[in-house]
């Protein structure tokens, strides 16, 4: 190694030497290269929701039917067609177990025995149903029935309407009122009131309950008519089938619409198995008997939801299927 060189390192080594020292004596700042933590991990926990008000248990667990839309726009063919008749007279609840026979007038009502209860109402509650049209399901509206309970009266209401693209190409709404007393033998219906809206044209029609002259009221226009027993009109008499105790077989209604009073005889079927937007559920079908040139209904009742109806389908004049309103949410409250 040559002179220049050594002379080199020697320069070095004082040169650090001196740094050393420099940190020792004076305190002079010195530190390591840092490197970034890792990131904090993440931590996640479930937490309950809030309750939600009181619903009646729903049916086991099972994947939602195929593809269901509650706002499909209905075909222009029907755009001006109604897309939900209810029948002109509903069908009629479930009686006794054995089929009844044609009511008869009584002059006091009150003196026939009233066949026991099967069930309760619970006080209050509301059942939404997503409303559709004819054959092909298409989604085009919503249906709201709810009821409420004051000691020994009661509140049945219940409102379709079409919503979304439908409403564009036909606006259209039915509204029901039902007011009446919970008696030892069930709904006890005193008035109702049934408003039609279709497309800006409005139908109005009630039907008062006189039932200590045995007579009921109708519009329009209005006229009284011999009461029979067991009346109901089109909204109590669903609620009214379950709180009766049924069996298969045939039995028969006297119901109201506010237009007219009809007896119909409905069809008690065996439970099966339905699909709805709520659920695969287990229901009991009631199918009014078909009648020429009349419009008629089927409806299914839900045991494990207090026999509520939960599928509700009307037919035309023709027998063929003019809508359907199908349960998707069941709300009860027992305070």
């Amino acid at each position: 190694m040559t002179g220049a060189g050594v002379m080199r390192k020697l320069g070095w080594f004082v040169a650090l030497s001196v740094c050393a020292h420099l940190w020792l004596l004076y305190g002079v700042p010195f530190e390591m290269p840092r490197f970034a933590a890792p990131p904090p991990v993440l931590e996640a926990r479930l937490q309950p929701a809030e309750p939600l008000p009181p619903v009646l248990p729903r049916a086991p667990a099972k994947p939602k039917p195929g593809p269901v839309t509650e706002s499909s726009a209905p075909s222009m063919q029907a755009a001006n067609a109604p897309v939900f008749a209810p029948p002109q007279t509903a069908p009629e609840p479930a009686a006794a177990e054995t089929p009844a026979a044609p009511a008869v007038v009584e002059k006091n009502p009150a003196a026939a025995p009233a066949p026991p209860l099967a069930r309760r109402l619970p006080r209050k509650g509301e059942i939404s149903y997503v409303l559709y049209l004819g054959n092909n399901k298409l989604a085009v509206g919503q249906t709201t029935q709810s009821w409420e309970l004051n000691g020994d009266r009661y509140r049945l209401s219940s409102l379709s309407e079409t919503t979304g693209l439908a409403a564009l190409f036909s606006r259209q709404r039915i509204a029901y009122e039902s007011h009446g007393r919970l008696t030892a033998g069930g709904l006890r219906p005193e008035r109702f009131t049934n408003e039609r809206v279709r497309s800006g044209n409005s139908e109005k029609a009630a039907a008062d309950f006189d039932w200590g002259k045995t007579t009921v009221t109708i519009d329009n226009p209005p006229r009284s008519v011999a009461l029979p027993a067991d009346a109901q009109d089109i909204v109590s008499f669903m609620y009214q089938l379950g709180l009766m105790p049924l069996t298969p077989g045939r039995i028969e209604l006297p119901v109201t619409n506010g237009w007219k009073l009809e007896r119909y005889e409905l069809d008690i079927g065996i439970e099966e198995i339905i699909e709805t937007p709520f659920g695969a559920l287990r229901a009991v079908p009631v199918r009014q008997a078909r009648r020429a040139g009349q419009e008629t209904i089927e409806l299914w009742l839900a045991p494990a939801y207090r026999w509520l109806p939960v599928r509700i389908r009307f037919f035309n004049r023709e027998g063929e299927p003019s809508g359907e309103q199908i349960v998707n949410d069941i709300r009860v409250s027992e305070d």
